[in-house]
């Protein structure tokens, strides 16, 4: 499943990686990814995104690059079904909600290529905001494109999505 999503056209052209994945590939990402989420520390957290409505695994979406010191972290997200339908600023803010609440971390920040409008505009609803644009620094489709920076802190995140729910299930 990951890797059919990963080798997806319409989805790779949004993502900075190049060449092809195999099932394989994508194995070997997930174990390396539980062997990380083990350690004490942790570089990187990532989860499957599942459609809350039939619980089908629509993506996935992950903290890398967690530097604890200076407690922020990057994220990256990757729908590989079902775009379009919120679904992607939802698992954004809730990764977000975890980076705050859970590892106390105070800024997550992410980048996109600049003709990616729809990811842009998932994220700002998710609460990032621009904060710049590196021009012409990704090859994407054959020509140089700007790759836009985005971030978010926790002092601007507002209510954690989890004290909510736990509220609203009472």
């Amino acid at each position: 499943m990951y890797a059919r999503w990963i080798n997806d056209p319409e989805i790779k052209a949004g993502l900075f990686t190049a060449g092809l994945f195999t099932p394989q590939d994508e194995e070997r990402f997930v174990e390396e990814a539980q062997k990380h989420a083990a350690k004490k520390d942790p570089t990187g957290v990532h989860f499957t995104i599942h459609d809350r409505s039939d619980g089908a695994p629509v993506g996935i979406c992950g903290l890398f690059d967690i530097s604890w010191r200076h407690r922020r972290s990057e994220l990256g997200i990757q729908l590989g079904e079902r775009r379009g339908q919120g679904l992607g600023s939802e698992a954004t803010r809730l990764a977000v909600d975890w980076a705050f609440n859970v590892l106390s971390l105070n800024s997550v920040m992410l980048s996109s290529i600049d003709y990616n409008g729809r990811a842009q505009r998932a994220y700002e609803k998710a609460g990032f905001k621009l904060v710049g644009r590196r021009r012409e620094a990704i090859l994407a489709g054959g020509r140089l494109r700007d790759e836009i920076f985005m971030d978010v802190v926790a002092a601007e995140f507002g209510d954690s999505l989890v004290r909510a729910t736990e509220i609203d299930t009472r």
